[in-house]
């Protein structure tokens, strides 16, 4: 019945009236909450992966790219077992990261901080790639890392560009089963030839060693070639342990335990047999997975991260900051490393 103007709802009306305007509301305020909630789950979701690809991406997650990986000095195929040899080089910065990570270690109050002010590293100048620290505290001094991937080098002309010293790498362990050390084709002529053209030297090598008993030998094997070169180094020897990429690598999946007692077991017989100093190559990542504080502080550090700043909150006296510098008397791309000297 159409109702008139008088008409008026009674109290059971007007409430059943209200409760079917009322209900689509609420429920559709429900459902956009729920909308909403799902929304944030999604975001946040991106937002892991993004981060976790970012992290895949800078400690290389069982991969081989750029930041880390091991082609800062290019390898052969790994292969002892498939009868070739392995070149295995490069960066402790491009190193892979094993298919499980032992956990990060717990900083002691006692650790050698990082001194350096961020505000302090710039370019060298507007039209320059090469990084400085400026601090009247400290020096400055740019140098190189070089192997025969390098092939021949003009060494007169590299010093003339301003670089003062250079990293030879004396030799290395294939990455196959069996191991093989291996002495780096061009180690002597580098070092003979940086030394005369006036460069501080120092050596480094490539390590696979599983045990401590290989780690010795790593280091016995070294110094028998900086013998023979017959250079007096400047600089110290460096024990430069890596990842393989994928699974091909023979110490990919040591303990936190082992890495640093082949550290130290380096060590000992480098300084016996050389009486020299020695010193470890790490990026971060390998700080904070495989070195605890009480082997970082045996040595002095060459750090290697390829930002603009270095990141690590650990002292560090040489930084390798890039891989793909280019280095008047060297062709092709180069790491480049910065010593921060103090003058005081």
């Amino acid at each position: 019945m159409k109702k008139g103007k008088d008409d008026r709802q009674g109290p059971g009306e007007l409430a059943e009236s209200i409760y079917f305007i009322v209900l689509p509301l609420l429920c559709i305020a429900s459902l956009m909450r729920g909308c909403g909630a799902r929304s944030a789950e999604i975001t946040q979701s991106k937002q892991q992966t993004v981060s976790e690809t970012v992290t895949e991406q800078q400690y290389g997650a069982g991969e081989t790219g750029e930041t880390p990986q091991e082609t800062a000095e290019q390898q052969k195929e790994a292969g002892e077992t498939t009868g070739q040899e392995a070149q295995a080089a490069g960066s402790a910065g491009q190193a892979a990261q094993p298919e499980s990570v032992p956990q990060t270690p717990v900083r002691s109050e006692g650790e050698r901080k990082n001194p350096y002010d961020p505000t302090k590293f710039s370019y060298v100048d507007e039209t320059s790639d090469n990084i400085t620290y400026q601090d009247e505290n400290y020096e400055s001094l740019q140098g190189i890392d070089v192997s025969d991937h390098q092939g021949e080098i003009d060494w007169k002309t590299v010093a003339d560009a301003g670089y003062e010293f250079v990293f030879v790498r004396a030799g290395f362990r294939g990455y196959g089963d069996e191991g093989t050390l291996n002495e780096d084709t061009m180690a002597i002529e580098y070092m003979r030839d940086a030394e005369k053209a006036g460069l501080e030297v120092g050596a480094y090598f490539f390590s696979q060693a599983i045990d401590e008993e290989e780690a010795a030998e790593e280091a016995r094997f070294a110094a028998d070639i900086i013998k023979r070169s017959g250079v007096k180094m400047t600089l110290p020897l460096v024990y430069d342990p890596e990842l393989a990429g994928g699974s091909a690598g023979r110490a990919n999946n040591l303990s936190r335990e082992q890495v640093c007692s082949n550290a130290l077991a380096f060590k000992r017989a480098a300084e016996e047999e050389l009486h020299c100093k020695v010193a470890l190559y790490t990026n971060l990542f390998w700080e904070n997975t495989y070195f605890d504080v009480e082997t970082l502080d045996q040595f002095e550090i060459w750090y290697a991260d390829y930002e603009p700043v270095p990141q690590t909150n650990y002292t560090f006296t040489w930084w390798q900051y890039t891989e793909t510098g280019y280095v008047p008397g060297i062709k092709g791309e180069m790491d480049i490393n910065l010593w921060i000297r103090r003058v005081d």
